[in-house]
């Protein structure tokens, strides 16, 4: 407690001589040392202080990340040999090699675990700072501890060490025991986020001071999201083309995986060619039926990668518009094309509804003998005043196509720079104005001078 703190009601009536304090309670007096207020001056860290501490903050961060990306890719590595040793050769569960490599798996799991708690104390340091917070846990809201949780559970699953089975009944109604290491392992593989994870962390948009200070000004998050939304507006063919590579890659290895953890006697039905094949046309949902999945593992690793080939066929089909889009050159061309074809359909339906008067006036000059040739002009006539009237609503539309947000933004802009200097101009001209009106308020007073003068000496 602070004992500078007199307007405590709690505290007993003291007084504060050099380094001690005096207590007056009851009979008894008490002598304690106080320390000095103007002893120790507490300063605060500089804006440069804080922008290097946040910095060291950020690479320790993307220390982090790697560290993570790191024990992720080898647990995955040596998940993926002990799956293929098992099913290719026959591996037991309980050999001396299995159980090594799965040692090996929970060890590097315990220190991912820890990465990502460390992980999200650095980003708790960073929040602190930035909201200028004293302590750490007050930076951290529900969502985050939300993130965390997942990200460990996600993390924490591996084939454990062993071998644990469990009863089993496939589609066909036939009962065994199964490893349930097909399903661990296969969830392992989500532990790949931590590759998006690796590529923000790196990006330029998320480790410069400059643009970070850009976006705290403007109110703009720089997180995942944001990094995520440039690399598709920079990069988005590539972007969606990793994407899809990988998720046709993990998906077929996962196929093949459960298929023949529970199928083993289908081998050459299940090998990773018929797995490509099966999942290509899932994933591009077309499903001729010729081959499905033989387990219930299998046929949830097919609705996944439904799903996602909806997912990347609705964002590919966005890229391709985006690309077939005109440019604003592009389009002022076209429009600028489109308005002289427009202008030179309009002038030939005058001249042709010019001709059409002509004809009519010529051919009623002579009465009624050429009915059928006046119905014809006059049918021209009406086609020649309905073409002029569609070529101006025409060109209303075009008119109003080609005028976009830049360009009312650049109108508006122009606009306000004319009505600015005009003010300018308004207010330079008052200025002269006002040196006017004194110079003739001045000359006046003069000459009502002069005029009592020559008053006085006509007297």
């Amino acid at each position: 407690m602070n004992a500078y703190e007199f307007d405590n009601p709690k505290l007993p009536l003291c007084t504060s001589e050099n380094i001690k304090m005096k207590y007056m309670g009851n009979s008894e007096t008490k002598e304690a040392p106080v320390s000095n207020r103007n002893s120790k001056s507490e300063t605060k860290p500089t804006l440069g202080q804080k922008i290097e501490y946040r910095r060291e903050l950020l690479h320790r961060r993307r220390r982090i990340v790697d560290t993570e990306f790191t024990l992720a890719m080898i647990g995955i590595v040596i998940m993926v040999v002990e799956t293929e040793l098992f099913i290719s050769y026959g591996m037991e569960k309980v050999s001396i090699a299995s159980i090594i490599l799965k040692s090996i798996i929970s060890i590097t799991t315990v220190v991912l675990m820890l990465c990502i708690c460390l992980n999200y104390y650095t980003g708790a340091q960073i929040k602190m700072l930035d909201a200028g917070l004293k302590e750490w846990y007050m930076a951290i809201s529900h969502w985050h501890w939300f993130g965390l949780v997942l990200e460990l559970l996600i993390c924490s699953i591996h084939p454990f060490p062993g071998n644990i089975q469990l009863p089993y009944e496939s589609p066909d109604g036939t009962k065994r025991t199964v490893s349930l290491d097909a399903v661990l392992s296969i969830v392992m593989v989500a532990r790949l986020y931590l590759v998006a994870k690796f590529a923000v962390v790196h990006s330029v948009l998320l480790t410069d001071t400059s643009i970070y200070s850009i976006g705290a000004i403007s109110k703009v998050k720089i997180n995942t999201l944001f990094v995520f939304r440039a690399a598709m507006r920079n990069r988005p063919g590539q972007l969606l083309l990793m994407v899809m590579i990988s998720t046709f890659v993990v998906n077929t290895w996962a196929m093949r995986a459960c298929e023949l953890y529970y199928e083993r006697g289908n081998y050459h039905k299940n090998s990773y060619l018929e797995s490509m094949w099966l999942i290509a046309i899932t994933f591009l949902t077309v499903g001729y039926g010729d081959r499905t999945p033989l387990s219930y593992c299998g046929r949830y690793i097919s609705i996944v990668t439904g799903a996602m080939g909806v997912i990347t066929t609705a964002l590919l089909v966005a890229i391709i518009a985006r690309y077939l889009q005109q440019t604003r050159s592009e389009k002022y061309v076209f429009n600028f094309v489109s308005r002289l074809q427009i202008e030179n359909r309009k002038k030939t339906a005058a001249a042709n509804a010019i001709k059409a008067v002509l004809r009519l006036h010529i051919l009623r000059r002579f009465g009624d003998e050429f009915k059928s040739e006046i119905r014809k002009y006059e049918d021209k006539l009406k086609t020649s005043l309905n073409e002029i009237r569609c070529a101006k609503e025409d060109k209303e539309v075009i008119g109003d196509d080609a005028v976009g947000i830049v360009d009312v933004a650049h109108s508006v802009d122009k606009m306000m720079a004319e009505l600015d200097r005009k003010l300018a101009d308004d207010k330079l001209n008052g200025g002269h104005l006002k040196v006017i009106d004194q110079r003739l308020d001045s000359i006046e007073a003069k000459l009502n001078r002069l005029c009592d003068i020559m008053a006085n000496v006509s007297r």
